[in-house]
Formats: C-alpha cells, structure tokens, sequence
C-alpha cells in the first residue's frame, strides 16, 4: 500500500512539473516539451512562448527534416527599401511584457476558442481575389461571400511589397473578417499556390477584434494545404522580435495620427526560399519545395482589401474594410491607403506595377481609387475601402 502512494505521489509531482508554465525571468521547469525556453504572458490572457529556433514545430513538416535553418537571404531585390520606413517603430503589444531571447522564435499560443476548421482551407473562410462567391454549411449554414477591392498585376515575378495603412475595423458577425494584404499567387484557381502576407481582423481566429499581423499559404487552391501564420508546420520563423498573429500596439484614427507599416514577400535567388518581411525585418520565409506552381516565379500579385460577408438578416453586414470610409469620402485621414506598391521583376529589381487592373466585386460597398497626386512622396498607391451596409449596399 506504501509503495503504491508514493508512485501515486511521483505522478502527482511529474504532472505539477508538466504543466509548470515559465512566466518572466522565472527557471524553465516545463519536462514536457524542452522546445520552450520562456513564456510570457500578455493582457487578455495571451502567452507568448519563446521557442528554440532549431526545434519549431514548423520542422517537423516531413520536407523539413534536416532542414539547414537559412538566417537571411542571400540576396534582396535592387531598389527594394530594406530600412525600417513607415509611420511610427514597429511595437506588438507582447513587448511590454518581454522579449524573446536571441536564438528563439515567438509562438503566439491558439486561443481559448480556437476553431480547427480553421486550419485547412477546404471550408471556404479564405479564398484567392479571384473567387468571389462560395456555399458554406459551417456556423449559419448560408450563403456567404468574399468581396474585394485590389489591383492586380500579371506577369512573372519574384516579389512584391507595400506600405499598408493600419486600421481597426468593424466586423458585424463573429465569423467575418477584414483583411488588407499582399497576394503573391501563381497556377490555376482550382490548384492555385499562394503567399500572402498583411493585417487583419478576425475574431473567429483570433478571439478578438484587434488588429494583427498574419501571413498565409496554401498549394492546392486552398482545400486541404496550408494555414494561417503557424497553425500548421511550413514557414521557418527565424525572428525573435515578431510573432506571427499578433496585434500591433498602434493604429490609425480618424482625421488623426495614421499609422502604417511594410509589408513585402521576395524570392531568395539562391535558396528559392520565400521571404517575409515587415518593416524591413526579416520574420522567415517558406521553403521552395512547399510549392509547385510558385516553385519559380509568380505569375499574379494583388494588393488590397478582403472582406467576408455572412448576409445576416437577409441583408449585406456592415463589416468594414480598412478605414470603413470610400475613397470618394476624401483621402488622407479619411480613407485607408497602400503606398510604395512594388513588384520584383525578373531582373531582381524592384519596380512600380505596370498594366494595373483594379478589381472591385461590390462598388456599392467598397471600392479603389489610385492615388495620382503623390507620387513623388508615396510611390505607386491607392487608396480604398468602404463600410459595407448602407443605402446602396443591401
């Protein structure tokens, strides 16, 4: 009887130590998974865990197995800005309550609500600009669409970035979102390969209503590949400082301050690697070997806005897309705004698009005006958005 409460009382004890978190500055005592070398712990009940950058979970994806972890790129595109530029210092709210030591990776924790529909995009919660209406049986069992307002180039290609002007907006149903993104995409709809890379809100995802960083991909048209930031096992995150899906400390307020940031995705000319950047940080890139049709180049960028719209009470929902105001409302300070739109050509070099096509699904609703009156300040832009249900869109 003896032996038996003390090999009850050793279980007891190893459980305690298992379940032990590392919260700031205390000793790791996690026995369960040494990957984790700190936690931190945000607002909101948000956990950030530090993770030893040669043991991410992103490692464990078959192709990856001894994988040789690339620290930059060996190359970046001419003329591509690689300073920090943009409106303000690029701050997440996690860093208030620490930083993550060099030679690991932030890992933002699922929420408590986390959906695993999520995950795969054989539910049609994230589609490319260029399928517009789809059936869903999930949650409200209706029809439901995604609505656009971007340009779009096409062409071969080995990048794009843009300065992204950061809002709050408004989503009326819980399982809507609004996104403001680069699309870097190549091969057809129905098997198409993507990169995307931008801000979004998404309370389904995330639990929240505020405005975060994400990155997504996909190999096979957004049916069983792929995921959101690092939900499943693909991006090799080398960046300690930023942590995919997490919210910047900072957004743009109307007739206010503006805030922005820079977001761009290129092709390492050696690895073939796609790289992520945000404000001239390097966040990781998506190993070549995860894609066909991307595996050389891309053949369509887009920039701009998405919206999911859930038609509740038989009408459009008055979910926002950037600023929630039309470009017609006026510019600056009133509409929300892509600066330095750039390609990277064949050449490596980053250049402004040409033979630009703007495509906008619901005008009514949300639309796009290019901005010809700053060019020489702001580089190729345009401005967009609009607030979804109103006296024309029903």
């Amino acid at each position: 009887m003896l032996r038996f409460i003390d090999l009850v009382l050793c279980l007891l004890v190893l459980i305690s130590l298992a379940h032990e978190e590392l919260i700031e500055g205390n000793t790791i005592q996690n026995v369960v998974n040494k990957s984790i070398i700190k936690t931190i712990k945000v607002e909101t009940d948000e956990v950030i865990d530090c993770y030893d950058i040669y043991r991410q979970p992103s490692l464990n994806h078959p192709l990856l197995y001894n994988h040789t972890i690339q620290m930059a790129p060996s190359s970046y595109p001419k003329g591509m800005k690689l300073d920090n530029f943009g409106t303000f210092q690029l701050k997440q709210t996690w860093h208030k309550y620490g930083l993550c030591p060099e030679g690991t990776i932030p890992i933002r924790r699922k929420a408590k609500n986390y959906d695993p529909i999520l995950l795969h995009k054989h539910s049609p919660l994230k589609l490319s600009p260029y399928k517009t209406n789809v059936t869903s049986s999930d949650d409200v069992n209706s029809v439901h669409s995604h609505e656009y307002a971007t340009i779009e180039v096409e062409g071969y290609f080995l990048g794009a970035q843009a300065k992204i002007n950061l809002w709050k907006p408004v989503t009326e149903i819980y399982g809507e979102m609004s996104i403001s993104q680069v699309w870097v995409t190549a091969g057809p709809d129905d098997n198409v390969n993507t990169i995307e890379a931008g801000w979004q809100v998404f309370r389904r995802l995330h639990g929240d209503d505020y405005t975060r960083f994400f990155i997504y991909w996909t190999n096979d048209g957004y049916r069983s590949s792929g995921c959101y930031d690092l939900m499943c096992d693909g991006f090799v995150h080398i960046s300690s400082t930023i942590a995919l899906g997490c919210n910047f400390t900072e957004v743009s307020t109307f007739n206010g301050s503006q805030k922005d940031a820079t977001f761009s995705i290129h092709k390492d000319q050696s690895s073939g690697h796609w790289w992520v950047q945000l404000q001239g940080i390097l966040v990781g890139y998506y190993p070549s070997f995860l894609f066909k049709e991307l595996s050389k180049w891309a053949t369509q960028v887009s920039w701009g806005g998405e919206i999911t719209n859930w038609k509740s009470k038989g009408r459009h929902t008055s979910t926002q897309m950037g600023s929630g105001h039309f470009p017609s409302e006026g510019g600056l300070k009133t509409s929300s705004y892509f600066n330095w739109v750039q390609v990277v050509n064949k050449n490596y070099t980053a250049e402004d698009p040409e033979n630009v096509v703007i495509h906008v699904t619901n005008p009514d609703c949300y639309d796009l005006k290019i901005d010809d009156d700053h060019y020489d300040t702001n580089g190729y832009g345009f401005y967009y958005g609009g607030p979804g249900y109103n006296d024309k869109c029903q």
